[in-house]
């Protein structure tokens, strides 16, 4: 089964893709092959390079292909049919339901479609060809030191995806608690270990999201989360039970955080129920849920 990438710099979209090529080739059920484009291998923060499977320097049709985001115009280009060959198309944005984009026009191609929520499953249903199903992310994190819950707290605005909200966030907060402004890409194990450093993380997504990782992750790690709705984390941010989800603006979202700054029994309340909810989503009821379905895929094919 063939897996392709064009990697331009890392993203919770690259990270996944990773783990379905993992699961992939811990099934004993298919052989993934990976091809990447030309410059790939070579850029920072680049995960592939130690997947464990096979790679090709040069696209070549197959039994079975693996795809996701535009992969689709890889195959194009190397003038690979559609429809030649079965694939798995996996699906982590909302953007596939927007007609009139590139990612709209491939749901009309042929293919058995992985969804990262329900909430993207019912986006796309009704346009695509072929099977649709949900497999909520799964995660996996050895967890970095942890700051207690109990000490003052710290805030940790992450604003990659809204770095101009970021600040303003930041502006309104200065004197409540220690500030982290994160607005620029950082490698993951940094990340990570920022966000173990706060006890508050106030993540911002894109406004409508097929997921949206960092909330979880910072459940995960048993930190409070403050973060508004993007339509792809509504399966486990649940609002006053596992975080707090105040509209998407820089007032809401700063009084929000200053309200947990100060009450820490509910900061506390809402890490242990997040905490309960992330441990819901491991990698391992992932790869479950897929090779159910990738059985079934290649015994139809």
């Amino acid at each position: 089964m063939l897996f392709t990438r064009d990697f331009t710099g890392f993203s919770g979209g690259h990270l996944k893709y990773y783990d379905y090529l993992r699961h992939t080739a811990s099934s004993g059920l298919a052989a993934p092959v990976l091809y990447q484009t030309p410059g790939s291998a070579g850029r920072p923060g680049n995960p592939f390079g130690h997947c464990g499977a096979p790679q090709i320097t040069a696209l070549r049709p197959f039994p079975a292909y693996f795809l996701a985001g535009l992969d689709w115009s890889l195959l194009d280009a190397a003038g690979i049919a559609p429809g030649a060959a079965p694939v798995i198309n996996l699906i982590q944005g909302l953007r596939h339901a927007e007609p009139g984009t590139p990612l709209f026009g491939y749901l009309a191609r042929p293919a058995l479609r992985i969804c990262v929520s329900q909430q993207a499953a019912d986006a796309i249903a009704p346009f695509a060809n072929g099977p649709v199903h949900a497999i909520p992310n799964g995660i996996e994190i050895t967890p970095p030191p942890l700051r207690p819950l109990n000490t003052p707290a710290r805030i940790l605005i992450g604003g990659v995806k809204n770095p101009e909200m970021a600040h303003e966030i930041a502006a309104l907060l200065q004197g409540e608690a220690e500030l982290d402004l994160l607005t620029t890409m950082c490698p993951r194990e940094e990340f990570l270990a920022r966000m173990a450093a706060a006890s508050i993380c106030i993540l911002l997504p894109l406004r409508a999201e097929g997921f949206f990782l960092p909330p979880l992750e910072a459940m995960a790690l048993g930190r409070t989360v403050v973060v508004p709705d993007c339509t792809g984390n509504r399966g486990f941010c649940l609002p006053g039970e596992t975080c707090l989800m105040p509209e998407y603006n820089a007032a809401s979202l700063s009084a929000a955080a200053r309200a947990l700054v100060r009450n820490p029994a509910q900061r506390a309340a809402l890490a242990e129920s997040g905490a309960k909810m992330a441990a819901n989503h491991t990698l391992a009821r992932e790869r479950a849920a897929y090779l159910t379905l990738l059985r079934q895929f290649l015994n139809a094919a």
